[in-house]
């Protein structure tokens, strides 16, 4: 994990991702001492720890870290959303910080927000259009299905065990149910970071070509 200010952006690189906060959308700029009690979503590793954390002392915080408790350098947005980093040197850290935030001034909303608002809608709009393809191929294919088709299959792909072919809107429930998932994170977690909305995007549109493919191996073996 590093921290780098750019031009006119703060950037966060952590792991495989990265997070951009424009100077303009900074509120304020805080050191402040804290422990971060649990975490409400994100991951932890040994010395990473990122997501959406509750703390002792400034409530619900998204977290950079590489450490639990200690002094933050808590950065307030615009919107309202808390960002705490632990660089190796949070004095320096909060003076340059404070000295960007000073020269840009403070929209009222940034033009990153409103940018990464659009991409959340768009990703749940994607997956939603993915889960549509997906069941409309369902319905296409229902009155064509003979009443009984095979249900599973052995590690040779022959199959094991028939049922009515009904038992697909199984299938298609449980999509459903990952197409919820989807909307839920995104539109809760999504305006923290774009890195984060894409790879939801691919997690949700590999598991909906995923059970396309289930039903279109099941069509083909009949």
């Amino acid at each position: 994990m590093n921290f780098r200010i750019l031009e006119n952006d703060f950037l966060v690189n952590f792991g495989f991702s990265r997070r951009r906060i424009p100077f303009s959308s900074i509120k304020d700029v805080k050191l402040s001492k804290t422990n971060l009690r649990y975490r409400l979503f994100g991951a932890s590793w040994p010395g990473l720890h990122w997501g959406l954390f509750k703390t002792k002392d400034i409530g619900k915080v998204w977290v950079y870290s590489t450490k639990m408790s200690g002094e933050f350098v808590v950065i307030e947005l615009v919107d309202g959303n808390k960002v705490a980093v632990s660089p190796e040197n949070p004095e320096q850290l909060f003076d340059e910080l404070n000295s960007q935030r000073s020269r840009f001034g403070t929209s009222s909303i940034s033009e990153g927000f409103k940018s990464l608002t659009k991409f959340v809608y768009l990703q749940v709009v994607s997956v939603a259009t993915a889960f549509f393809v997906f069941l409309g191929y369902i319905l296409w294919i229902y009155p064509l299905l003979p009443e009984i088709i095979p249900v599973h299959f052995d590690f040779n792909m022959i199959p094991n065990r028939w049922g009515h072919k009904s038992e697909l809107f199984i299938i298609a429930g449980i999509a459903t149910i990952f197409l919820i998932i989807n909307s839920i994170l995104v539109l809760k977690f999504g305006r923290y970071g774009k890195g984060l909305v894409i790879f939801l995007g691919i997690v949700f549109v590999s598991v909906m070509a995923l059970f396309f493919g289930i039903l279109y191996f099941t069509q083909s073996v009949i």
